[in-house]
């Protein structure tokens, strides 16, 4: 008699043959855009000749970053087909068993905190699954004298019985005070938290069972996820985290690449020693700190289960200014690092992934590069020489296909969250996704400008963690860039070209940035910064 095949099972079938499908997606994007890449190459060879430099170099140049923005894609496929092909379990988390419980440090880094957050998150370490001897907890705090909830901060300390390091010298924010901490650990293993992360029971026990798995693994990260989400922003905050847990991480772990997210991540402190402590030249230590470990050699896993519950944004402003910091920091960590990449202890295709992973915020804001150059040409009357749809068709899938991955990697990152029990993200919520993600794409293009120009690290008495950005007047301007280029696709269109397409997508994105930002600001500025009135 033949089992009935289980409903899970067939499930789990059908998720590996959706990653089929996103592999022969891979492929066939990496062969369109080799074509592309090769024919126009020789079509902008052909017209060279002396007067016609400036118009050779702005080919070429546009050429490039549309290039890079087509091998981004495959990456983005690839990724999407490696996570779907492996898809995660149904339900709980996994139980662990260990033989001995080594000794753990847990660093939380903090700076003007909310008691109650803090209190919340200690609690959480207090109740996790591993015998509270075993852990040791650090509070590090830079927090100005003068501040007035510092002496109740102090006495939470004392009642989690957590040591307390206060240190007002720290100018190198979070990174330099994990620094400072680690003289204080007295363990093997290290934890970073953020002190607005609530930890699961499962994310002590589940960390060390992985670490202890294999002598060449520095570090497991685990995912994360948020407890405040209250709006419809929070929503797309969230899923944009899911994407980068469920989609890059997922696949970023088979080969044991995954990257250090900034909290809730579990290393060997030896390891951290020998590349000399927690690097301080850029605001985002955690991608540094694994480009460094992984350039070693060494490995990297992801715990696959929501390890930490947080705090996310709740007004714009503070969502934007996380944003554009992150921008700013991997971009500032690509000029630092690229030669550790490069001749690092990685594979060539893991060497190409990290310099994508880091050139993220570049490429995002490269298609407003194109159109720069495209703007040029037109007011300078030199001609695009590139492969025209009409002699190779499949040419059609170029201008939609980085939309059409980015919505499907969302799909997959709030299908796979839902299977573990995150259940406030919907589909629905991809529509959202997807407006506020073209709205906010072309700030991007702000922060790389400002990386590209800054050559010193950061530092507290000259810097400030989250940026205020101008966001209301840069919305307006693009906007009216927008149109512009609805302008400039239009004459392309009757002029016969083929580009219009690419420009009147990038157009309207443009064109919604200024309404969606005036309509985003205005219904979440009276928001507490991180909804703290309503925790409990």
């Amino acid at each position: 008699m033949i089992e009935e095949e289980s409903p899970k099972h067939k499930l789990d079938n059908l998720w590996k043959f959706f990653g089929i499908i996103l592999y022969i997606f891979t492929i066939s994007v990496f062969v369109v855009g080799i074509i592309y890449f090769i024919w126009s190459m020789v079509l902008i060879i052909k017209q060279v000749q002396p007067t016609t430099v400036a118009q050779t170099v702005l080919n070429f140049l546009s050429l490039f970053v549309e290039v890079l923005g087509i091998f981004y894609t495959v990456m983005l496929f690839k990724h999407m087909g490696t996570t779907s092909f492996h898809p995660p379990a149904i339900g709980k988390p996994k139980k662990y068993s260990l033989k001995d419980f080594p000794l753990i440090s847990i660093f939380i880094p903090i700076h003007k905190p909310e008691p109650k957050i803090l209190r919340s998150t200690l609690e959480s370490i207090i109740k996790a699954d591993y015998p509270r001897g075993k852990v040791q907890i650090l509070l590090g705090d830079d927090t100005e004298p003068t501040f007035p909830t510092l002496e109740e901060v102090k006495q939470l300390a004392k009642q989690y019985e957590a040591e307390y390091i206060y240190d007002t010298s720290n100018l190198n924010f979070k990174a330099g005070m994990l620094n400072i901490m680690l003289e204080y650990s007295n363990a093997e293993y290290v934890v970073f938290l953020d002190y607005d992360h609530k930890i699961t029971k499962n994310f002590l026990k589940g960390s060390i069972a992985l670490l202890t798995e294999d002598e060449n693994i520095a570090f497991v990260q685990s995912k994360v996820n948020f407890y405040n989400i209250q709006s419809k922003l929070q929503i797309w905050e969230a899923v944009m985290y899911a994407q980068f847990f469920e989609v890059f991480q997922r696949s970023k772990n088979r080969r044991s690449t995954v990257l250090f997210n900034g909290s809730t991540a579990c290393f060997k402190k030896k390891v951290i020693e020998e590349i000399g402590g927690i690097p301080t030249d850029t605001f985002t230590e955690d991608i540094d700190l694994s480009i460094q470990i992984l350039s070693k050699g060494y490995k990297s896993k992801l715990l696959d289960e929501y390890g930490s519950l947080g705090l996310i944004p709740a007004n714009f402003s503070l969502l934007l200014s996380q944003i554009l910091r992150w921008a700013k920091g991997s971009m500032h960590v690509l000029k630092l690092r690229w030669r550790k990449i490069l001749t690092g202890k990685l594979s060539i295709f893991d060497k190409i992934d990290l310099s994508f992973s880091t050139l993220l915020f570049f490429i995002a804001s490269s298609m407003y590069l194109t159109i720069l150059f495209y703007v040029i040409m037109f007011f300078t009357n030199s001609e695009v020489f590139r492969l025209p749809i009409q002699q190779f068709p499949p040419l059609i899938i170029m201008p939609i296909a980085l939309m059409v991955a980015y919505q499907i990697s969302g799909l997959i990152a709030v299908l796979y969250a839902r299977r573990s029990e995150i259940i406030n993200m919907n589909l629905i919520d991809l529509i959202l996704f997807f407006v506020i993600a073209l709205a906010l794409n072309p700030f991007t293009v702000y922060a790389v400008i400002r990386t590209v120009f800054r050559f010193r690290p950061p530092s507290r008495d000259r810097d400030e963690w989250n940026e205020k950005v101008p966001f209301i007047p840069l919305s307006l301007i693009i906007s009216l860039l927008g149109a512009g280029v609805i302008v400039l696709a239009y004459f392309d269109f009757i002029g016969g070209a083929t580009l219009w397409v690419v420009l009147g997508l990038l157009g309207l994105s443009l064109i919604a940035t200024f309404p969606v930002c005036l309509y985003l600001h205005f219904t979440t500025k009276h928001n507490k910064p991180y909804f703290i009135n309503k925790i409990s």
